[in-house]
Formats: C-alpha cells, sequence, structure tokens
C-alpha cells in the first residue's frame, strides 16, 4: 500500500527515471540485434562510423548506428537527470545516479573496446553485464525517487526471507556474465539438447572444459538460480515481487530451452536477452521490497495478504 505524501517533490524526476531504465532495457535489446543480425562490426571504428558522425545508411550499418544514437540519447537524458537530482534531489538519489553514472561510463569504454577488439567474447559479456547493470541501477533510482514521493506501508519480513534471497544477488550477475561468454563465443548450440547435452550417454553436465563446459555451467547456474527463486518465492509467503522474481526466471529458462530446440532463432534470443533484462530487474525489486520492510521475528497473520496489496 502507498500514501501520497508529497504532491510536488520529485514528481518528474521519478518518471523520468523510470522512463530512462524502460528505454534503456529496449536498448539492451536493440544491441542483441546488433548482434545476432551480424552487424556488430557494421561501424568498424569508434567513436565515429567509417570516420564520419552520420554515416551512409544501409541495413547493417543501420543497426549499429541506430543502436549508437539511442544509447546516446539515453545518456543525455540521464545527464539532465542528474542536473536536476543535484540541484534538488536527496542525498541517497544523487548517490545512486554517481553510481549509475560510473557504470554508464564504463559501459560507453566497453562499447568501444567491443568494436576496436572486433566483438572479443570478454568485451561482449563485460557490455552485456554492465548494460544490465546500469538499467536496474536505473530501477533503485526510480524506487527511491518514488519512495519520496509515496510513504509505503510494507508488510514484515524475517531474517530468513532476505538470507534465502541473497544469493541472487550473486547469481543473477554470474548467470549475465556467462550468457554473455556463450553468445560472445557462439556456444549456443554446443550442447544442441535439453536436458541433456546431445551426447550419447544422456548425460547433463558432461563436462565443465572448453565451450561444452561454458554452456554447461551456464545451465548448472540456471538450476540453481531457479532453485534459489523458488525457495524465496515460498518463504516470502506469496510477496509479490519475490512471485514476480520466480516468474521472471522460469520464462527466461523456458526461452532458454525453446532457443536451444529451436536452433536460435532471431526472435527467441533477442527475448532471451529480454528476459535476462527482466530477471535482474524483479531481483532488485525483491530485494527492495525485502530491505525496506520491517523485520520481525516471526510472520504475522495476513502478511501475506497485505504483501499481495502492495
Amino acid at each position: 500500500m502507498s500514501r501520497l505524501v508529497n504532491a510536488t517533490a520529485n514528481v518528474r524526476e521519478d518518471l523520468v527515471a523510470a522512463g530512462l531504465a524502460v528505454a534503456t532495457f529496449g536498448l539492451l535489446v536493440v544491441g542483441a540485434s546488433v548482434r545476432v543480425n551480424g552487424a556488430g562490426l557494421a561501424c568498424p571504428d569508434w567513436p565515429l562510423c567509417f570516420g564520419q558522425v552520420v554515416p551512409p545508411i544501409d541495413v547493417q550499418v543501420g543497426f549499429e548506428f541506430g543502436h549508437r544514437v539511442l544509447a546516446g540519447l539515453i545518456s543525455l537524458g540521464f545527464l539532465g537527470l542528474g542536473g536536476l537530482l543535484f540541484l534538488r534531489g536527496s542525498r541517497a538519489a544523487r548517490a545512486v545516479w554517481g553510481v549509475a553514472a560510473v557504470a554508464l561510463l564504463v559501459q560507453i569504454v566497453l562499447g568501444g573496446l567491443t568494436v576496436l577488439h572486433l566483438l572479443a567474447e570478454w568485451t561482449v559479456a563485460s557490455h552485456l553485464l554492465t548494460g544490465n547493470t546500469f538499467c536496474s541501477l536505473l530501477l533503485i533510482l526510480a524506487l527511491i525517487l518514488r519512495s519520496e514521493r509515496f510513504a509505503e506501508v510494507r508488510a514484515p519480513v524475517t531474517l530468513a526471507m532476505r538470507a534465502v534471497a541473497a544469493p541472487l544477488v550473486v547469481l543473477v550477475p554470474l548467470q549475465l556474465l556467462l550468457g554473455g561468454f556463450v553468445a560472445g563465443s557462439h556456444a549456443g548450440l554446443v550442447c544442441p539438447a535439453f536436458p541433456g547435452c546431445g551426447t550419447a550417454d544422456g548425460v547433463w553436465f558432461p563436462t565443465f572444459s572448453g565451450l561444452l563446459g561454458l554452456q554447461v555451467t551456464h545451465r548448472l547456474v540456471a538450476w540453481l538460480l531457479l532453485g534459489v527463486a523458488a525457495l524465496t518465492a515460498i518463504v516470502a509467503r506469496g510477496r509479490r515481487p519475490a512471485l514476480a522474481v520466480l516468474a521472471a526466471v522460469l520464462l527466461q529458462a523456458s526461452i532458454g530451452v525453446a532457443n536451444v530446440l529451436l536452433r536460435l532463432p532471431v526472435e527467441v534470443t533477442l527475448l532471451h536477452t529480454a528476459g535476462a533484462a527482466l530477471v535482474a530487474w524483479t531481483t532488485v525489486w525483491t530485494h527492495w521490497d525485502l530491505w525496506r520492510a520491517p523485520i520481525t521475528t516471526s510472520a504475522p497473520e495476513g502478511a501475506a495478504s497485505v504483501a499481495g496489496a502492495k
């Protein structure tokens, strides 16, 4: 439940932050479309494209140049938001904006290195992880700004709820990084079956070395992530954010399986990128909910129903 406590403070800022988060979510999918359409090196230099600010456009260049233009527009909007926050924002909002600014700077550098290093696996993976980090920080910023406008009433949580959800903070970035390495090294079909790996003996995890090991590790972490998300939803007793992260992980796992069985179609690959960002977002929402709520030693009667009303 939320109650309006300040009708004027941060009205524009929280909406701008949320809009930038949504735009960055879209940018992540656009970035994936650049890769799957083979346009990652359509602009072979950086920051210019063929030595020009606005190059001659064809389909391939359009993908990559459009990605750069959208990234530039988001960066300008982010800088404008920062100006507003440093004029009248809270210390917490300015701090998160500052961390996000560092992430954006790193992301810009990684974008250039991805081109200059000819789509090296480590640059592709780091670019994906940092992009999702920036996107998640924008969501946190939007939540902070919204909380300054609304008084929120949250059902109490137990320490066990926080403890069970804590591994998500490690597993989600790890899985994003592994997914980036799988994509960057073109290892998506080294295990062409599911749940096995297509080997004659049908073993699920035949090796942890080489490209096969990379794909196997990606799948193993997916199973761990699914288990932690399910346990979080159970222990959290029906809290909406915990249910959302479980739903997001289940959806993402299903898309991942479909991606393998359908042999990496473009549409499913793009959905897989969007699903990864959705898992990151719901993880942020879950921890925001659990750490903003008061602590109790035992779940009070009706806690689940109050939590579900948020």
